[in-house]
C-alpha cells in the first residue's frame, strides 16, 4: 500500500502543487459523505482513478504475459508458467500457477480491475457536487476519470472477452456478461463526448503520458475501433474510418513527435514527446511493485547480473522473420544481442534502465500508447479504407525513423507490411497478442507459432480463464467455457 499512496501524492503535486498534502483524506474513504467538500478531495479521487488500475497492471506481469508471451515465439524452460502460457496450455492450472516471481496465475481475477471501475464511478456521480471548481476544471477532471474507466474496460475485454459492464456508482445488481463490442462501444461514445476537455499537453513535462490528454484519448478511441472492425465485418469500413480519424488527429496535432531510434532509452523511461499514455514504474522512489517488463530479469539479465542467463528470449527464427539480417534496422540492432543464436545469452535490451544492477531498481514506465503505435495503426486504418497513399506515408515515417528501406509496393503487401511494422517497432510493449487476435492472424500458422483453428478461435480460445471465484457473488456470471476441462 505504501507505493501507491506515493504515487497517488505525486500526481496531486502534479495537479495542484499544494503544500499541505498529508491532509488529504485516505483513499479508502472515497464513498464517504464526509470526503467529497473541497477541490483537494477531487484531486485525491481523480490520483485515486489512475491509482487502483496502477495497483493492478504493476502486480504481476499482466501487461507483456498475455500481450507477448501467448504468441508462442518465447523459450526459457525453466519458467514453468511461461512455457504454459507460450503453448496456450491455460487449462492446466498447476503450470499456469507455477510459484514464480511472475504471478502469472493472478490474470484469472477480474475483481482488482472492477474495484478501479468502482472507484470511477463513484468519482464522476460525486465531483459535479463538490463547491470551488470552477467547470473547465471540473469538466477536465471528469474527463480523466472516464478516460481511466474507459481505458479499463478496453484493458480487461482483450483478455477476457465479454465482462459485466458497470457504469453507476453503487449499482449493487449482479449483472451478467455483456458482449465486449458493446462495451467497446459504450467506451468510444463516452470518450467521444470527453476528449475536448482535455488538452492535447500538459505544460509541465512532469505528467506528458501519465495523465489522460486528449492525444490519449484519440489513441484509446482508434484500438477500440480496431477491435470492433476486427469482430464486424459488416461495419469494419465505418470503424476503420473513425480510427483513422482519430489517429490523423494526434498527427495533425503537432504536440507529439518520433524520438531518433538511438534515444530509445529516453523513450522507454518515459515522459516525451512520444509518450502518449503510460504508467510511471520507479522503483527509486519507493514503489515496491511486483511489476515485471520483459526487460526486467526476464529477458536481459546478463545486463543486470553480468554474466548469468535471461530467463526466457525470443526464439530465433521469430526475430530472423521479423527482422531479416540482411535488411537494414536499428531496432534489431539496438534492442537485441545476439537476437539469432535461440539460448538464454540472448538479451532483448529494449527495456535496459537499471540504476542499481544490485537491488533490481529499474526506470522504465510501462508503456501503454506511445506516438509510433497510433502512426501504424492510423496507417492500417487507412490500408483498410482504400487510403493507401496516406497509409503508406504514416509507415514510411517509423520505418525511416529506424533507419529501414521504405515501402516497396512491387515486393510488399501493404495490409501485411503495416502489420510486420508493428510488430517490429512495438515487440515487448505487450501488443502483439492483441493484435493477432483482432485482425484473425492469430489463425495463421504461418504469422502466430501458437495458432488457434477457426473452431478454438470461434469458441473463445483467445480469451484467458476467469476465475471461478467470479460467480460467488454473481451467479449470473458465466465462465470462459473453452478454459473450463
Amino acid at each position: 500500500m505504501q507505493y501507491r499512496i506515493i504515487i497517488i501524492l505525486a500526481f496531486i503535486i502534479g495537479l495542484t502543487a499544494c503544500k499541505n498534502l498529508l491532509d488529504v483524506e485516505p483513499v479508502d474513504r472515497l464513498g464517504a459523505n464526509s470526503f467529497w467538500k473541497t477541490r483537494q478531495d477531487v484531486e485525491s479521487a481523480v490520483a485515486d482513478a489512475y491509482g487502483f488500475i496502477y495497483d493492478k497492471l504493476t502486480y504481476g506481469p499482466y501487461h507483456n504475459v498475455n500481450g507477448d508471451i501467448r504468441a508462442g515465439e518465447f523459450d526459457g524452460t525453466w519458467v514453468v508458467a511461461f512455457k504454459a502460457v507460450a503453448e496456450n496450455d491455460l487449462a492446466n492450472r498447476a503450470r499456469v500457477s507455477d510459484p514464480t516471481r511472475y504471478y502469472v496465475h493472478l490474470l484469472d481475477d477480474w475483481y482488482p480491475f472492477y474495484q478501479a471501475i468502482a472507484a470511477c464511478n463513484i468519482a464522476i456521480d460525486r465531483i459535479p457536487e463538490v463547491p470551488g471548481i470552477s467547470e473547465n476544471e471540473r469538466q477536465q477532471f471528469l474527463a480523466e476519470v472516464r478516460f481511466v474507466r474507459a481505458f479499463t474496460y478496453f484493458y480487461i475485454v482483450r483478455i477476457y472477452g465479454d465482462v459485466p459492464l458497470y457504469t453507476q456508482a453503487y449499482d449493487p445488481e449482479a449483472r451478467p456478461r455483456t458482449k465486449f463490442s458493446e462495451v467497446l462501444k459504450f467506451c468510444t461514445e463516452e470518450l467521444e463526448a470527453v476528449k475536448d476537455n482535455l488538452p492535447w499537453q500538459y505544460e509541465d513535462p512532469t505528467n506528458w503520458g501519465v495523465r489522460a490528454s486528449r492525444a490519449s484519448a484519440l489513441a484509446l478511441i482508434a484500438h477500440c475501433n480496431m477491435w470492433m472492425a476486427g469482430f464486424d465485418a459488416g461495419n469494419a469500413e465505418a470503424y476503420n474510418k473513425k480510427a483513422a480519424e482519430a489517429a490523423l488527429a494526434v498527427k495533425q496535432s503537432g504536440y507529439f513527435e518520433l524520438l531518433p531510434i538511438e534515444d530509445f532509452k529516453r523513450i522507454f523511461k518515459g515522459r516525451t514527446k512520444e509518450s502518449i499514455f503510460e504508467f510511471s514504474v520507479n522503483k527509486n522512489y519507493g514503489q515496491e511493485t511486483k511489476y515485471v517488463s520483459l526487460g526486467q530479469w526476464t529477458t536481459h539479465d546478463p545486463v543486470v547480473n553480468y554474466g548469468a542467463n535471461s530467463d526466457c528470449f525470443y526464439e530465433a527464427d521469430f526475430l530472423e522473420r521479423m527482422y531479416p539480417a540482411a535488411l537494414p534496422d536499428k531496432r534489431r540492432d539496438l534492442w537485441f544481442y545476439l537476437p539469432y543464436i535461440n539460448n538464454t545469452t540472448a538479451m532483448f535490451l529494449k527495456y535496459s534502465n537499471v540504476t542499481d544492477v544490485n537491488n533490481y531498481l529499474f526506470d522504465d514506465n510501462m508503456i501503454i500508447f506511445r506516438y509510433s503505435d497510433v502512426l501504424l495503426l492510423g496507417a492500417e486504418a487507412l490500408a483498410n479504407t482504400g487510403r493507401n497513399g496516406e497509409a503508406i506515408a504514416l509507415l514510411d515515417e517509423v520505418r525511416e525513423r529506424a533507419g529501414a528501406n521504405p515501402y516497396n509496393a512491387a515486393t510488399e503487401n501493404l495490409k501485411d507490411a503495416i502489420f510486420n511494422e508493428r510488430q517490429k517497432e512495438l515487440i515487448g510493449e505487450g501488443m502483439r497478442w492483441y493484435d493477432l487476435v483482432r485482425t484473425g492472424r492469430v489463425k495463421d500458422p504461418a504469422q502466430c507459432k501458437n495458432y488457434l483453428t477457426e473452431e478454438q478461435f470461434n469458441q473463445g480460445a483467445w480469451t484467458w480463464p476467469i476465475a471461478s471465484k467470479a460467480q460467488i457473488n454473481n451467479p449470473n456470471i458465466v465462465l470462459n467455457n473453452y478454459w473450463i476441462k
